[in-house]
Formats: structure tokens, sequence, C-alpha cells
């Protein structure tokens, strides 16, 4: 049940499976299609998780940060070490996409340049396999309303199954129902078929992610200095 569906799709699935195991009565299995909307991929597709999707890498931070050794104020401490560990690891991976440049590997050289070019070296290997499966994504259906175009799309292979891409009339904006970009950051396949019928060798900014990580790490930074602005006085009623 968390592949990726259309909503209609996903119901009829999971009516069908709960039919199919004689779970229709179970508490838990009502509770858990009310609350769909929070797990299944269908329901959070177009949502940004900084591919923190699962509670595994939470559990992972909450190791190292949450101790009960730890008073609050070394708490505090420890927490802005974690920050600049943070940070460093940025600078890190700033210099490795700044001294050399990437193989490539693709038959789209011109897309995966673009990309080499405006991802940083974690996000263009993402991307790159990506650039691999748009090969055998094939054009179904374009039409021009003048302002923009809707390009509808399919994977060789699979019928039933077809996914819209919009793209401006200038490829300002392309936009794709599987609304992967949203989630990821980087372009679906579907939207590199896309460009590829438009004849473009630039691949989307990764802006809107930037911006939306920038806003993250912008709320970090706040809620430390509200917790160190609130450490004398929590300091000094302890001690009274």
């Amino acid at each position: 049940m968390l592949g990726d569906y259309e909503v209609g799709t996903f119901q009829r699935k999971w009516f069908e499976m709960v039919e199919k195991f004689g779970n229709t009565d179970k508490r838990w299995v009502q509770d858990m299609y009310e609350r769909r909307h929070s797990w299944a991929t269908t329901h959070i597709r177009g949502k940004f998780f900084a591919k923190i999707r699962t509670i595994s890498r939470c559990k992972g931070l909450h190791a190292v940060i949450s101790r009960s050794r730890y008073s609050y104020i070394n708490f505090l401490c420890h927490f802005d070490r974690c920050l600049m560990f943070g940070r460093a690891k940025e600078v890190e991976a700033d210099f490795e996409c700044a001294k050399g440049d990437p193989v490539m590997t693709t038959n789209l050289k011109q897309l995966e340049q673009s990309a080499a070019k405006n991802y940083t070296r974690t996000i263009f290997y993402l991307f790159v396999p990506i650039l691999d499966r748009a090969c055998v994504i094939k054009m179904v259906d374009s039409e021009d309303n003048g302002s923009y175009f809707i390009h509808t799309v399919s994977r060789y292979g699979t019928s039933g199954k077809d996914w819209r891409a919009v793209a401006m009339s200038e490829m300002s904006k392309v936009r794709c129902t599987c609304m992967r970009m949203e989630c990821f950051g980087v372009p679906c396949e579907h939207i590199i078929a896309v460009l590829c019928r438009r004849e473009q060798q630039e691949v989307p900014p990764w802006r809107e992610v930037e911006r939306r990580l920038e806003v993250v790490e912008i709320k970090l930074g706040l809620l430390l200095r509200l917790c160190y602005r609130q450490t004398p006085l929590t300091a000094h009623d302890s001690n009274d």
C-alpha cells in the first residue's frame, strides 16, 4: 500500500486487500485508513521531507542529542555542536562539488552536464538514475493551450498509467502530476521526457528546495537562540 498510486487506485487496492484478509471490522485497520494522509504515498505526494520521511533518522538523531545525563545547559551546548557538525559537512560537500567534474554516463549528455553544474554531488548522483529511466518514457499526447503545454507521458510497456506534465510556453516552470519534484527536489523522468521533447538543455534549478532548507535551518537557529535566552532564567530558578 506504499506504492505511488492515484487516489482512486489506492482506495480500490485498500478495500480489496482488507476484504481479502477479512479485516473489515478490525478497529486498528479502520484507524490506519483514517490516518492514511500521514503515511500513504498517494496522499503525502508533493510534501517535501528533506529525505527524512521515516522516523529512523530521527531515532538516530535522538540517540546523539537526547541523553539523560545532560543538564539543560549541557544539552544546548551539545545541540549547538551538532549544528556546527552539520554545517561542517555542508562545507565538505561544497568542496567536493568544487574540486572536479563527475563523469557523464547517460545518453542525455546536455541535461546531465547541466545537472552537474547546478546540483550538488549528492543530488546529482540521485538525479542520474532518473535520466536513465527517462529513456523509456514515451509521449502519448500533447496539447497546446497558448501560454502552456500539457504533455501526457507513459512508461514504455506500461499501459493504463499515464502522467501529465504541464510546462509554460517559455519552459520557465514545469510540473508533473506525480509531484516527485516537490517531494525530492529533482525533476522526475516524466519532466525529463518533456524537456527532451521541447529540445531543452538545462534542468530546472533546485532553488525551491534550497529555500525550504533555508527556512528549516533558520527555524533551528531561532529555536537555539530562544533556548539560550531562556537558559539564565531557568538556571536562576533552579538554584532558588
